[in-house]
């Protein structure tokens, strides 16, 4: 095959990529979601602690909140750029480029005291998260079927729960021993990443003209697709809430050790790995509706346990509940939205998935802090529990996903 041959077939060019350099890239393919993991679970036993650093400023607890959480802004945007850069500059510029801005942008708190510099920090590695979260998953889309996607995408969302569960655990170890700064050291995993991004990548390209290459055609393509990224905004942001919220309601009822919330949250972490784990079966069996309804289900039973936690054990066990709705709300949709785009079209759809899950993420707190400060902690996981009651009986009446696929969908 000829290097103009790889640039225009990029299933086969990387399938062509085998050996050692095969394992190196799968090991990218699969570091999109853990490194999106490592995000918010790495300071999450930390947020007090940053709040009481920024004591001096106004709304220090509001400061911690947005700095745990502005990476989602970050995030938000880069999905769908990144998906849009894909069809332009092509993966391996795109990949490079997101985990040299990871390992900056995340490493950046060792140092940052300014509250102006550290958030700008966690908007860049948020936003290359999202670069290379998009393109982790169309390098598993162009290169395997769908049985195949499916696996990788599991795997993908497994292993993410396993550094999620690896890094709150260890920034604990960490923050107690060392200050709420050291956990920043975790963000240089992605360096050698990005060795292992340099050397096993091709330079390919989706399509030397795209399918809707201006923002009007694009829109008009995936019109089809938007309920479900409705669905997304509206769910997506209980998967950061045990990261969010949990320190605070552990907070509320005097637990105060780091090391005791980095378990709690974990525990959120474990869940998703089995769950995740699980998807593949679970999917061939419930179909796309059950599995929805599942998730549900699982963030019901989670925040319902939650509302009603007063000790650590309550509290892990509504982590481990959401952690079961976590672990397949990731992989569910990024396989329902590769089966149903074309090729052309995959890496923006991918790229809106993300873009809308972080957009959740990031409206999170303006949602769920007025329900603490009406309800309390514990009330507001109540109030999230009702609603989502209400959404579960609703996908009973009306099936959800009954929308069709968007061109080929196979290749």
């Amino acid at each position: 095959m000829t290097p103009a041959d790889e640039q225009d077939d990029p299933q086969r060019a990387l399938r062509a990529i085998d050996g050692w350099r095969g394992w190196l890239l799968i090991a990218v393919m699969l570091s999109g979601p853990s490194l999106m993991a490592l995000t918010f679970s790495t300071i999450a036993p930390v947020l007090p602690m940053i709040s009481a650093h920024f004591r001096d400023q106004a709304g220090s607890t509001m400061l911690a909140q947005w700095i745990m959480t502005t990476p989602a802004i970050g995030l938000m945007l880069g999905a769908p750029i990144g998906g849009w850069s894909i069809d332009r500059i092509g993966p391996r510029a795109m990949t490079i480029a997101a985990l040299a801005g990871f390992a900056g942008g995340g490493s950046a708190g060792l140092w940052a005291d300014h509250p102006a510099t550290l958030l700008a920090s966690r908007f860049v590695m948020g936003f290359s998260g999202a670069y290379l979260a998009t393109a982790a998953t169309w390098l598993i889309g162009a290169r395997y079927d769908e049985i195949g996607r499916r696996r990788l995408i599991a795997a993908q969302d497994s292993l993410a729960g396993i550094t999620a569960m690896s890094a709150v655990l260890l920034a604990g170890i960490m923050a107690q021993t060392a200050g709420w700064r050291a956990p920043f050291m975790i963000y240089l995993l992605a360096v050698p990443l990005l060795l292992a991004a340099v050397a096993s990548i091709p330079s390919i390209y989706t399509s030397r003209q795209a399918t809707g290459s201006t923002p009007a055609e694009l829109l008009s393509h995936l019109r089809p697709l938007w309920p479900i990224y409705l669905i997304i905004v509206a769910i997506a942001g209980l998967m950061m809430m045990p990261a969010t919220q949990v320190p605070f309601l552990l907070q509320a009822n005097g637990i105060e050790e780091p090391i005791i919330r980095s378990r709690v949250i974990a525990c959120s972490a474990l869940a998703s790995i089995l769950a995740a784990a699980s998807f593949p079966v679970v999917r061939e069996r419930a179909g796309e509706a059950g599995t929805f309804r599942l998730i549900l289900a699982a963030y019901l039973a989670g925040t319902a346990t939650l509302s009603l936690a007063t000790s650590a054990e309550g509290a892990a066990l509504g982590c481990f509940l959401m952690g079961l709705g976590t672990g397949l709300f990731s992989p569910s949709f990024a396989s329902l939205l590769i089966a149903r785009t074309s090729p052309a079209l995959r890496g923006r759809a991918i790229g809106f998935m993300f873009g809308a899950v972080f957009l959740s993420e990031f409206l999170s707190p303006l949602v769920i802090l007025p329900l603490r400060a009406a309800l309390g902690v514990n009330g507001g996981f109540g109030a999230l529990a009702l609603l989502l009651a209400l959404a579960l009986f609703a996908s009973f009446v009306k099936r959800p996903f009954a929308t069709p696929s968007i061109g080929a969908a196979h290749g």
